[in-house]
């Protein structure tokens, strides 16, 4: 892109009160809009964002043997679904949690005084692994499981074992009533540890030369297990807490892959390119697929591409 096109990009992204919108592509940064500094700095929040570092949470446990196999029933974290009487609660896995398929109804669990109670206790509307339906539930039930096998809370062990070796610092991450710290929605990063977490995953789980995650794990969750969405240009699905782009284009392909947050947070990854792109933004309602309608248009205006 010549710097007309990028300062056209820019004027959209301001159209619509996009707040911070930074692509780095290897090593450099070829392109970088910011509202202003706090905006850069601040650590806000970055909703669903969330799942995304609790399943590389989760694929650290596995690495390091705690958790032994990600199909083995959640019923061994939490007895008292052995109790149950619907029998599907007792086919739930580590898997289904991660791939959003247990089966359970999606409920307001925020509103009640114990978060992972509430959830279990939600009935088995599907038979584990049938359906996909995304589930903050299943998120928060992960989050329980890393306290659970770590020994330590879930930001404690993120902090040893990701963000310390990152450099994220600045960090925010609400807990439940029980102390438990929420696995759907409930970190706030900056923009620069957004991108951090990105390269991390364009690298395959190793940063600084240092490798915090299996390269497999990484690939595993990046890839698509359910069809979620088919666009005109391809086909949005979900791995393991990760949105997933499966491009049409026969030619030259631009798959993605993405951490979503609410509002208009995301982090963006196209292997292909060794590029990661993150945005902040406070949008509403149907505009918040903007940043990601934006980026695949800047996708499309690079050189080579079309």
């Amino acid at each position: 892109m010549d710097v007309l096109a990028l300062n056209k990009f820019e004027k959209k992204l301001k159209s619509v009160k996009i707040e911070g919108f930074i692509i780095n592509q290897g090593n450099k940064r070829i392109f970088e809009y910011v509202k202003n500094k706090k905006v850069h700095d601040k650590p806000t929040k970055v909703y669903s964002i969330t799942k995304s570092v609790v399943s590389m949470l989760i694929g650290i446990l596995i690495d390091k043997g705690l958790i032994n196999n990600i199909h083995e029933p959640i019923y061994n974290y939490f007895p008292e679904l052995i109790k149950s009487n619907e029998s599907w609660k007792k086919e739930i896995t580590i898997f289904h949690l991660l791939t959003m398929t247990s089966g359970l109804k999606v409920n307001n669990f925020q509103a009640s005084k114990n978060w992972v109670k509430c959830i279990l206790e939600q009935p088995s509307l599907h038979k584990p692994g049938s359906i996909f339906q995304y589930n903050s539930g299943d998120s928060h039930l992960l989050s329980a499981i890393i306290k659970n096998v770590s020994g330590m809370p879930t930001a404690v062990f993120a902090e040893k074992k990701l963000f310390s070796p990152l450099g994220v610092n600045k960090y925010l991450w609400v807990k439940d009533p029980q102390g438990i710290h929420g696995g759907g929605f409930s970190i706030s990063l900056n923009l620069e540890d957004m991108m951090k977490i990105g390269t991390l995953l364009l690298n395959k789980g190793n940063y600084s030369s240092n490798q915090l995650i299996s390269s497999n794990w990484i690939e595993q969750s990046a890839s698509t297990y359910n069809h979620v969405e088919t666009a005109p240009s391809g086909i949005y699905g979900y791995g393991y807490q990760l949105w997933t782009f499966e491009s049409f284009h026969t030619e030259n392909p631009m798959d993605y892959y993405y951490a979503n947050g609410l509002f208009g947070q995301n982090i963006f990854v196209v292997p292909k390119l060794e590029m990661v792109a993150v945005t902040k933004s406070q949008l509403q309602n149907d505009n918040q697929s903007l940043p990601r309608q934006f980026f695949e248009e800047f996708l499309q205006g690079l050189d080579g591409l079309r």
